[in-house]
């Protein structure tokens, strides 16, 4: 029995939605190499979102960049003695757009070797920076299931400039790089897409999944969009950063102005969401579904 199989025989009021972290900070849209002169500001908001997710009882799903990983092992201790998952979200930052299939294979594992040594664990998943997982890298998934990875959560189906797979499935699928926009019953490899709600009639997508999406829409809204998934029986995706938390963190003008909207928001909503709705990592969702 496929996973797909396994969500639609959940009950609607017992739904686990994913929570997923992305661990960079304010300036890693930048250039890399502009890093280095740059304040780093990830430690305490990361561990800021640690003490919500403990006090709340909630685990989640740890994306991280190599290059914390190598600067800051003791946080990524830290967030694995908490009982959340570590997942890779490459090493520099870069859009798998801007590379090849080495460099991208490269990238890959330069998270995962430092990642594992410091956890002592397989990483299991992998979120691609700015979501570029799109129909003209559908490759990268080869290269991901070549390393021994079980899932990737890069696609968002909703199109934007940067991203966005708007006809990809809506909920957790089985994916092959021949089409990265149906369901591959055959595959073993799981794409866990991020969240939008569907408008009925029209289908259009809107995204609710987190990010700058939860700070621009009411949080009346995201729930409502979260409970329309759950009626259909799966979980909702979703997503935040920890500069989210952080009003006060460095303004600079090359970077865009939407990283600055209603930081002052984010932990108000993200609370009340934590407060209506079960949520886990994606790796204990994953195990659930398997039992």
């Amino acid at each position: 029995m496929n996973t797909i199989q396994i969500i639609v025989q959940k009950s609607g009021s017992n739904i686990e939605n994913i929570l997923s972290i992305d661990v960079e900070d304010w300036y890693c849209d930048l250039n890399h190499g502009t890093w280095k002169f740059l304040e780093d500001r990830i430690v305490q908001n990361t561990e800021h979102i640690l003490k919500i997710l403990k006090r709340k009882n909630i685990g989640a799903t740890f994306f991280v960049l190599g290059y914390f990983a190598d600067k800051h092992p003791e946080l990524i201790k830290e967030i694995v003695e908490n009982n959340h998952e570590i997942g890779s979200h490459g090493y520099n930052h870069v859009a798998i757009t801007q590379q090849t299939p080495n460099q991208f294979k490269e990238d890959v594992v330069r998270s995962f070797v430092v990642l594992e040594k410091i956890t002592g664990e397989k990483v299991w998943g992998y979120r691609a920076p700015f979501f570029t997982l799109v129909e003209n890298t559908a490759w990268a998934i080869d290269v991901l299931k070549s390393l021994g990875l079980r899932y990737d959560s890069s696609i968002f189906p909703f199109k934007i400039y940067k991203y966005g797979v708007p006809d990809a499935p809506l909920f957790p699928y089985h994916i092959s790089s021949k089409n990265i926009k149906k369901n591959s019953p055959n595959e073993k490899f799981l794409e866990i897409p991020l969240s939008v709600y569907q408008i009925p009639i029209i289908r259009k997508n809107i995204p609710i999944a987190g990010g700058f999406y939860l700070r621009f829409f009411p949080s009346q809204f995201i729930s409502y969009g979260i409970r329309q998934i759950n009626k259909t029986r799966n979980p909702a995706i979703l997503y935040t950063h920890p500069w989210e938390f952080d009003p006060n963190h460095p303004r600079i003008n090359s970077i865009v102005w939407y990283n600055y909207y209603r930081l002052s928001s984010t932990e108000k909503k993200f609370e009340k969401l934590l407060s209506k709705f079960k949520f886990t990592s994606i790796r204990n969702w994953l195990e659930n579904e398997e039992r």
